[in-house]
């Protein structure tokens, strides 16, 4: 029975996949290259929120802010949770901080951490994009309709305590050669720009094959 379920599933994923590679040869994905990427950092794979099975074969890490018009859009078009759904073993996704579009974008990341500290990282994500919050009281108001400690957002919030760590992220960010966000690593792939569902098929497919 499971056999027959995993047959059906790859069938019918290997027929989603053989349009989107076609449609992909018709419309290639088209972005500015990063600078090669120094060899020596470390792929951030392992101590970040993400969606999909730590031990899954392909890693994509998007480096967004919270207030990257581009980012948003990315957000609102589903493509991520599409490629999650196609590869639910394959594919892992990682969220890291990259906060250089606004003065107030380090401190989004930070209030999205604190709500990490809840278990509601993706559901703040979420929040964030749908709103574009512009003050710290839209942040609470977002906790507390997310049923969080408000009191422990509060006092996470105003302690600045993950103002570091998402300094370390960005500047991991500008290690890779990124200079703008969105930007993706697929493995050790780097990307600057938004992929196209089309675009991450074909790659995910070539790391998997």
């Amino acid at each position: 029975k499971a056999r027959r379920a995993a047959r059906r599933r790859r069938r019918w994923r290997n027929a989603i996949i053989g349009g989107v590679l076609v449609a992909g040869a018709i419309a290639a994905f088209v972005a500015t290259r990063p600078p090669p990427r120094d060899p020596s950092l470390p792929l951030p794979v392992a101590e970040e929120v993400s969606r999909g099975p730590a031990d899954a074969p392909v890693t994509i890490v998007e480096y967004g802010d919270f207030n990257c018009p581009s980012c948003r859009v990315y957000y609102q078009q589903g493509i991520i949770d599409r490629v999650l759904a196609l590869y639910p073993v394959e594919v892992r996704y990682v969220w890291r901080h990259f906060p250089i579009i606004t003065p107030s974008s380090p401190k989004l990341a930070e209030a999205a951490e604190c709500a990490a500290d809840q278990g509601a990282f993706w559901e703040f994500h979420d929040a964030l994009f749908d709103a574009a919050p512009t003050s710290a009281g839209q942040m609470v108001g977002f906790a507390g309709r997310l049923s969080l400690d408000v009191d422990a957002f509060s006092q996470c919030f105003a302690s600045r305590g993950y103002r570091d760590p998402v300094r370390d992220q960005m500047r991991e960010a500008f290690g890779h050669g990124f200079r703008g966000t969105p930007s993706f690593m697929i493995n050790d792939t780097p990307l600057a720009g938004p992929p196209s569902y089309e675009y991450l098929i074909s790659v995910i497919e070539s790391q998997l094959n």
